[in-house]
């Protein structure tokens, strides 16, 4: 689910016995101006209705959702600690890392992180990545989520999950993130084909989704 400044888009994706991705159904719902900005939703009721509508449109079965939150509202920091920690020891040094580079408490920040070392690194040493958005836009976001009965099992950057849509399209590129999966028997290709770059986002959520699997 990407919930952009003028629209909600929405991409359901399945796996086939095969592993091939199924496009099952994807949709848009514009937005009032204003009522999303670029740190976070300003009128959430009216992003919560413009959701069910499109959910009910488009008659979406599924029942987990990986959610966007604006890159410009995500910070992300890295760094190298010397020894491999406790999953309690790595959280502390996360957020003290990343809290002097927010303009706002660490405590209304959302953290997350993860290890993406050391594979090059010296034994006993990893880079630790960190990412924090405020708390506020995260949750907001999950309304909208739990608004439609989904559970969020993904909240992550919209500049990450249109990376992760890229690097699996290859050579079609943006203009193409659909290409390759099978598709559901009501969906039009012409069609899909001249939509399909204004979904970039909300199909690499729709990825990043399975990478938990």
């Amino acid at each position: 689910m990407d919930i952009g400044r003028h629209a909600v888009r929405m991409v359901e994706l399945s796996r086939g016995k095969a592993g091939a991705f199924v496009l099952e159904g994807y949709g848009s719902e514009a937005l009032a101006d204003g009522a999303v900005g670029e740190d976070g939703i300003d009128d959430l009721e009216h992003v919560m209705a413009a959701a069910r509508r499109l959910w009910e449109r488009s008659d979406f079965q599924a029942r987990n959702a990986a959610i966007g939150i604006p890159a410009g509202a995500v910070v992300v920091h890295t760094f190298r600690t010397n020894r491999i920690h406790a999953e309690s020891e790595l959280e502390t040094l996360a957020r003290e890392h990343i809290a002097p580079l927010l303009d706002y408490r660490a405590a209304d920040a959302c953290i997350d992180f993860c290890i993406v070392g050391p594979a090059s690194l010296p034994a006993g040493q990893a880079d630790v990545l960190v990412a924090a958005a405020r708390r506020e836009s995260v949750e907001d976001r999950l309304a909208v989520a739990e608004f439609l009965d989904l559970h969020a099992i993904v909240a992550d950057a919209e500049n990450y999950a249109a990376q992760a849509a890229l690097l699996r399209a290859g050579a079609g590129g943006a203009a193409a993130p659909f290409a390759g999966m099978v598709l559901a028997a009501d969906i039009d290709a012409e069609r899909l084909r001249a939509e399909a770059p204004a979904y970039l986002v909300a199909c690499g959520l729709a990825l990043r989704g399975f990478d938990r699997w």
